[in-house]
């Protein structure tokens, strides 16, 4: 099924199948989201149900939902299994619903090839780099460890129901269902397969299908600009234009997960020089720094007692009261500046690790000491 609905505050597109079908084919789903998106809609509801399909083509519409100029919310009617799963985190997950009688299963991606052994090689590879990449997006959603992640991509299905799925934050909340449909356990799921599971919900798929005028065509000049593409042109095929803006998207996110980390090794820098901890300690608080965000990280920082050194007791504040190294453990360059200048300028001497660390915080750039 593939249907599109314009109402007065949003569009509704909703598509049952296989992903990669007639109906879930990612130029469909592009094309529908332009429409959309042209249109002036700017909340999207996307509705699915399908039992998996094509890998390449459930990433790219995971790219397209992710990168909508608006509101989304996805919500599944029935099941979100193997690509179904990761094309479900496309949105926030206080924006994900699930019917009550819902089910999601993850598994390994796979794929077919023909051709040479180097083809097949890069395609062994692609789908490597996939599932790499699907694990990464499970972990960030879930705070799962990598072991537990990556159990669920050892060659077995895993199927988890509504409630399991929002315990897991890969789900925000759950709806009545559409249609009065006896519910499966996930046992059962698993012992009948994905498309059987998904046959179960039959009652789904009567509604037919609304074509959409742009269904095979796609605006490649507005694409172009849209995801500031610079490799192809709108001479560029469709196969190309999709494939610079799934690359485009994912060096955004890779851009940011570099951001992220460069922001947590300075917090950790900072640790270090201010001696809450030791250089040897460095890559563990940094690998625990990613796993629970920079936030958190810099709490269990403020949490921790520097010990007290002796210019600690020599010098004091402006105010000429000594300040104990728990309470300068938070302190700033800006903080130093306003209650202890003093020990600020002789700190390239009496601490120059400390020095460098704060003045590389405020300035982004290394002191000439």
């Amino acid at each position: 099924m593939f249907k599109v609905e314009k109402l007065a505050d949003k569009a509704v597109l909703t598509i049952y199948g296989y992903v990669g079908g007639y109906y879930m084919d990612y130029r469909n789903v592009a094309a529908a989201i332009e429409e959309v998106k042209q249109t002036g809609y700017n909340k999207l509801d996307f509705r699915m149900h399908t039992y998996g399909g094509s890998v390449f083509d459930g990433n790219l519409i995971y790219n397209f939902l992710s990168g909508f100029d608006g509101e989304l919310n996805i919500y599944i009617d029935g099941v979100a299994a193997s690509m179904g799963f990761i094309i479900m985190l496309a949105a926030p997950v206080e924006n994900v619903h699930i019917a009550e009688n819902g089910l999601g299963m993850c598994h390994s991606p796979s794929g077919g090839a023909n051709g040479t052994a180097k083809d097949l090689e890069q395609a062994a590879n692609l789908l490597r780099l996939l599932e790499k990449n699907f694990k990464a997006v499970l972990k960030e959603r879930t705070g799962k460890t990598d072991d537990e992640i990556e159990s669920w991509f050892d060659g077995s299905d895993y199927w988890f129901d509504a409630d399991q799925l929002i315990e897991m934050r890969l789900v925000g909340s759950k709806f009545k269902p559409k249609e009065n449909i006896q519910s499966l356990d996930t046992d059962t799921a698993s012992a009948i397969g994905a498309r059987a599971t998904y046959e179960r919900f039959a009652a789904l798929t009567t509604t037919q299908k609304t074509q959409l005028n742009s269904k095979a065509e796609m605006n490649k000049a507005e694409m172009i600009t849209r995801y500031d593409l610079t490799s192809v042109t709108a001479e560029s095929t469709d196969e190309e234009i999709l494939a610079a803006i799934d690359a485009k998207m994912q060096a955004k996110d890779d851009a940011a997960k570099a951001e992220r980390k460069k922001a947590i090794v300075a917090a950790v820098d900072v640790a270090i020089a201010a001696g809450k901890i030791t250089k040897e300690q460095k890559s563990g608080y940094v690998a625990r720094g990613e796993k629970l965000g920079l936030d958190d990280l810099n709490g269990i920082f403020a949490d921790m007692q520097r010990p007290d050194s002796i210019i600690s007791h020599i010098k004091g504040d402006k105010a000429g009261l000594p300040s104990s190294s728990a309470e300068r453990k938070t302190w700033t360059w800006g903080d130093y500046q306003m209650k202890a200048p003093g020990d600020l300028e002789a700190m390239p001497e009496t601490d120059p690790e400390l020095f460098k660390a704060l003045y590389k915080a405020e300035y982004g750039v290394e002191p000439e000491v």
